[in-house]
């Protein structure tokens, strides 16, 4: 089973259980994943075999320690990515809400701590000296992805402009996040290094992030 598919299954059992108060069955995962009931039993199967899970007699789904410890942090990336989106970047609750369940799988603890940082009190933010209601433009520094040379090691700061927004947070490119810069292009574009895979971005774009020198 994909990490992806087991964090899914996780986090819908624990937001089952704390919103109805009781264990969800069977037949509940395969409503809120949009699965065949005999797909949902294999799943689980799988899920108890990893002890994530224990399967009652009467059928009811309950987390495991360790099943529980992972729920809540894919819980605690979402609500953090989805608050960052929509409060940060401007975009409606229910994208917020979409983009915020792809990219939980795949970003790291520490950037998420580091919106989560950001999101409580912008000016605690490392390279920050504003007040703490200064807007996102007063906390990205002057330099962007293109002031910078080949082999350099960056932080991204923030992310000027909603138009390209989404293709970033797309790529893992998000503040907080760790990158290198691997080549420069003679037409300006860059290939950039973002947790372990190389990403190509236009001039226009590379502009739009702003970053320090780790």
């Amino acid at each position: 089973m994909e990490s992806s598919l087991r964090e899914d299954y996780l986090e819908a059992i624990l937001v089952f259980r704390e919103k109805n108060q009781s264990p969800p069955h069977h037949r509940d995962l395969a409503a809120v994943l949009s699965k065949s009931i005999a797909e949902v039993k294999m799943d689980l199967s799988d899920l108890s075999s990893r002890k994530d899970i224990v399967i009652a007699g009467d059928g009811s789904i309950s987390l495991t320690e360790k099943g529980e410890s992972v729920a809540a942090g894919v819980i605690k990336k979402h609500e953090t990515l989805q608050c960052f989106l929509s409060d940060i970047l401007g975009m409606d609750t229910s994208t917020a809400s979409s983009e915020a369940c792809t990219l939980e799988h795949a970003i790291s603890d520490e950037t998420i701590d580091r919106l989560g940082d950001y999101l409580k009190n912008p000016a605690a933010v490392p390279g920050h000296s504003g007040n703490p209601d200064a807007s996102v433009e007063n906390i990205c520094t002057p330099f962007s992805l293109l002031d910078f040379n080949e082999g350099d090691f960056l932080i991204v700061r923030c992310i000027l402009g909603r138009s390209c927004a989404k293709r970033l947070l797309d790529l893992g490119v998000v503040p907080g996040e760790r990158v290198k810069i691997r080549r420069k292009l003679a037409n300006r574009s860059l290939v950039l290094l973002v947790k372990g895979c190389d990403v190509a971005l236009s001039p226009e774009i590379a502009a739009a992030v702003s970053v320090e020198r780790c």
